[in-house]
């Protein structure tokens, strides 16, 4: 199996699965367990994983059978020699036409987790089936020790705690943002760019406001070129008023610049609780942007 080289891979992380891809190639998010990947908008590789519950057995006669009747692929008889990495983590049945000797479709099963992964290969395949095999070997599902999902997305990457969920996200045109709820929580991450154009009509400060779409007054805002960022700690009564309205009293807010790539990320955390005081550093020390 040729080993594609470290410079020429990326790493996309989303929703509890990680895998290194060729770095030209685009990660399409269609859910919140299904991605897309293509090359000058040619589909290359498709990935799904159900949502099921951790730690549950999944018969693979039963999701064989399924498969076979949906897609009306058989499943291969043997395993090629270069699967034999990703065969000491995962269960693997390959499938294809009945009259083809290439894979058409992967159907993994994590050995720890009970995971279930089902990969789509679109026709041609790319680099005799090399990457594929690659990004196989660099395959991950579950948390490791430390309890922390890592996510990498487009040129962001960031880690947070494993009990954070997914709630929802938007990949529009310059902006970014995904957003997650922990309990009474709630963390909204951002990425814009290019910075130099969003800086034109607007300072930090003042973006730092439309992106958290909170009442602040610019004068209450601390910023400098590379930061603004502003928190909020209210007495008994304004959380009580705040309560009142349905809104989140307590608040910590950060907008970065990142000049040496012309990015912007925000973090946005609001609870109707208080915020640990190093619950947003540790966020932050672990968000950064991957220059590819």
């Amino acid at each position: 199996m040729t080993v594609l080289p470290d410079s020429l891979l990326q790493e996309t992380a989303w929703n509890g699965v990680r895998l290194q891809c060729p770095a030209n190639w685009d990660v399409i998010v269609r859910g919140d367990s299904h991605l897309l990947f293509e090359h000058n908008f040619t589909p290359y590789l498709e990935l799904r994983w159900p949502d099921t519950d951790s730690g549950k057995t999944h018969s693979a006669r039963k999701l064989l059978d399924n498969l076979k009747q949906q897609t009306g692929l058989f499943p291969a008889r043997s395993i090629p020699p270069g699967w034999k990495k990703v065969r000491t983590q995962y269960d693997i049945h390959l499938l294809l036409q009945e009259t083809k000797e290439t894979p058409q479709a992967a159907l993994l099963i994590c050995k720890t987790c009970k995971k279930v992964l089902l990969f789509y290969f679109f026709p041609p395949l790319p680099a005799d089936h090399n990457t594929i095999t690659t990004l196989f070997d660099s395959l991950q599902c579950h948390p490791h020790e430390g309890g922390e999902t890592v996510w990498a997305i487009q040129d962001i990457r960031f880690t947070l705690p494993e009990k954070c969920a997914l709630s929802s996200y938007t990949f529009d045109a310059g902006l970014t943002r995904i957003t997650f709820s922990s309990g009474s929580r709630i963390i909204h991450l951002c990425r814009l760019a290019p910075a130099s154009h969003r800086l034109q009509s607007a300072d930090l400060g003042q973006l730092l406001i439309r992106l958290g779409d909170l009442p602040l007054e610019i004068e209450n805002i601390e910023q400098d070129s590379k930061l603004a960022s502003h928190s909020s700690h209210p007495s008994i009564f304004k959380q009580v008023l705040s309560r009142l309205k349905r809104k989140l009293p307590f608040h910590e807010m950060y907008l970065r610049h990142h000049q040496d790539c012309d990015r912007l990320t925000g973090l946005f955390i609001l609870d109707k609780k208080p915020i640990p005081k190093t619950y947003a550093e540790h966020i932050l020390n672990h968000y950064e942007i991957i220059q590819l």
